[in-house]
């Protein structure tokens, strides 16, 4: 179209490459008057009008060609000479006058055509609709691809099993991305990029990085290793040149894009590796909301098995950060405000009970529940939408003092058992706590089978999960017996303080409502434990295993033991093998028999000593808690006098 009235203006169209309509005006060497604007505008705006009607005369025109000649095509045949030679399928598509015919679909209507032939070349029905247009392969579930072109995609699916679909070019891989998003808000979406890494600007990968981000979808690119052939860019190439099992692991590779912007055009992407000198970094203090406990913007794990109320301990230490209460040593934290992502509790129904009956100061704690964008409102994934939550915590919140995630194996996008896929999925969410000094605390299950193994190590997932948080957290239950129901809650791990020790603590049921029609449980302290977390876990979960004769003998054994004085732990494990006695009964007799565990010294040298209460120190290293009558609850919203200064959170 052009206009040579006036200021000289037009626009154009190539109806083969599908990339829209482009206007131009002539340059100036002066400013438009105010009246050649206006006139400009209106001239514009006609053309709009204009050009809008004609396009959809046009493409309701491709749109009936489109329909009659995929009514004439036939069945692709297998043995085409571009279907062999990219080792695929047909996958439903059809064959005219010798050229494969792929159909373009939107809004489950036929709207273009795409052609290949035998040589590869492809091209678009003329005046069809492309923008937003795919090509289905395979019925979607849980998880949907995206890829540009048809062998692309093809191969994809054979490798995976996936639905795949056909955006047919980079530029049609965030408009199908929006498209599939509003139709699917559920799955879980891969943007598989053709990784153009010969052609300036890499506008595969760049595409698919901007797709990804708009949906909040993962981004897959084929790894062809260091002997790259220098043609290879897609999974075709992929799977010709390494295998259908390289397609499917660089699929399961897919990761969130990173939060960078996407790179221009002559920009240089080469990596460049970053140093910083020690001298040059200031020293900083760990800032703590439960001192040795709970560390302000670091991850910290709990796990436990199903029934230990690991939920409900994650609303208990809520409840205590958003009114200020004291923790299990007594210690007062610093008030804040929580969020929680849960994908297994109702928040009506479970978890707003619990934090009532926790004492939580409600106004202070946030639900995460959806994101909306341009497409809508979806449910929060925090496999993908930490990005998002970055600049809620940034504008919204206060002052966020911990986030908790429950489970956080829902963060991983990729295999959970994998090392390399957890640390990925987890460092955004590290990296938002250090940000903004909030702690995260990712709640988990024990995996089956594992009692006596490491504490660490029985977290389920892979051990990255243990590895990147500084503090894990364990919890077991103790089946009833003469000292009543009773779980215990340790310190599995701590990079950043003292490890091992622990609290007994129990569920109890609270009315929420004064006429008790709403129940809920909560914890209720009780005392301190000493001791490493593997012995801990161990004597509650061989209870039960002795008779109340052997654990009165070993209480004897031990009172006239340690009547001569302290001994070292392992000298007393040495001296009960020696008598004939289980090492686990002589545990579980240890509190019956009036005797305490005492950390002596400090770094890797400390040990525990052994030694009757009367013989104790004055200053145990850990404070007791309120004692399991009284519990902690109710005290969370107190202003009596701390027994010592609160820590800080700056």
């Amino acid at each position: 179209v052009l206009h040579l009235d006036g200021v000289p203006a037009g626009g154009l169209q190539n109806h083969r490459d599908g990339l829209g309509w482009f206007t131009w005006r002539a340059p100036l060497r002066r400013r438009l008057t105010a009246s050649e604007q206006a006139q400009h505008r209106a001239r514009l705006e006609a053309m709009r009008r204009e050009r809008e009607a004609e396009e959809a005369r046009r493409r309701k025109a491709a749109a009936e060609r489109a329909a009659a000649i995929w009514r004439e095509a036939k069945p692709a045949a297998a043995d085409h000479p571009y279907l062999v030679r990219k080792a695929v399928g047909p996958h439903g598509v059809r064959q005219h006058e010798g050229r494969l015919v792929i159909p373009m679909r939107a809004d489950g209507e036929l709207v273009s055509l795409q052609f290949i032939g035998a040589d590869g070349e492809k091209r678009f029905l003329p005046e069809g609709r492309t923008k937003g247009a795919y090509f289905a392969i395979g019925k979607p579930a849980d998880v949907v691809c995206i890829a540009e072109g048809f062998a692309t995609a093809a191969t994809i699916h054979q490798a995976t099993g996936q639905a795949v679909a056909v955006a047919f070019n980079c530029a049609n891989l965030e408009p199908v991305a929006r498209t599939l998003r509003a139709k699917f808000p559920a799955a879980r979406f891969i943007l598989c990029a053709d990784d153009d890494r010969g052609t300036e600007g890499n506008p595969g990968l760049a595409a698919a990085t901007l797709a990804a981000k708009a949906i909040g979808g993962v981004v897959a690119i084929p790894d062809f290793g260091r002997d790259r052939p220098a043609d290879a860019k897609d999974f075709n190439d992929l799977a010709r040149l390494r295998g259908a099992d390289a397609v499917r692991e660089a699929i399961a590779h897919g990761a969130p894009p990173a939060t960078e912007s996407t790179p221009r055009a002559g920009e240089d992407t080469t990596p460049h590796v970053e140093l910083l000198c020690a001298r040059d970094v200031k020293p900083e203090q760990i800032l703590w909301l439960w001192r040795d406990w709970l560390a302000a913007g670091k991850l910290h794990i709990l796990a436990g098995a199903p029934g230990t109320g690991k939920t409900t301990i994650a609303i208990d230490l809520a409840a205590t950060v958003t009114s200020g209460g004291r923790w299990p040593d007594g210690s007062r934290s610093p008030a804040g405000d929580v969020l929680m992502w849960s994908s297994e509790d109702g928040f009506a129904d479970t978890i707003v009970p619990r934090l009532i009956a926790a004492g939580a100061e409600r106004s202070r704690f946030y639900f995460i529940e959806g994101v909306r964008d341009a497409d809508g409102t979806r449910p929060f994934d925090p496999a993908y939408d930490v990005p998002a939550l970055r600049r809620v915590l940034g504008s919204s919140i206060a002052e966020p003092r911990l986030l908790i995630v429950d489970p956080i194996v829902s963060a991983v996008a990729g295999d959970s058992h994998k090392s390399n896929d957890v640390r990925r999925a987890l460092q955004p969410l590290v990296d938002l706590a250090a940000e903004y000094g909030c702690a995260v605390l990712g709640v988990t299950h024990h995996s089956k089978n594992t009692k006596g193994a490491d504490p660490v190590e029985r977290v389920t997932g892979s051990i990255a999960f243990g590895a990147l948080a500084r503090l894990v957290f364990a919890t077991a239950k103790m089946p009833d017996g003469e000292d009543g129901p009773s779980r215990i809650f340790t310190r599995a791990k701590s990079n950043i303080g003292p490890d091992g020790g622990g609290y007994r603590y129990g569920l109890a049921q609270a009315d929420v409502l004064a006429d008790s029609s709403i129940r809920a449980s909560r914890v209720e302290w009780g005392e301190a434990l000493e001791g490493t977390a593997r012995d801990l876990l161990a004597e509650a979960e061989i209870a039960g295993e002795d008779t109340a004769e052997e654990r009165k003998d070993a209480v004897d054994w031990l009172r006239d033991l340690l009547m001569a004085g302290p001994l070292a732990a392992d000298e007393v494990q040495r001296l009960a093998e020696r008598d004939g006695l289980k090492w686990r009964t002589v545990q579980r007799a240890k509190k019956k028999a009036g005797a305490v565990s005492e950390r002596d010294g400090f770094g890797p040298g400390a040990k525990y000593v052994w030694r009757l209460a009367m013989h104790a120190t004055e200053a145990p290293c850990m404070p007791c808690a309120p004692s399991s009558e009284s519990g902690t609850h109710g005290t969370h919203g107190a202003h009596e006098p701390d027994p010592a200064p609160a820590a800080e959170v700056f």
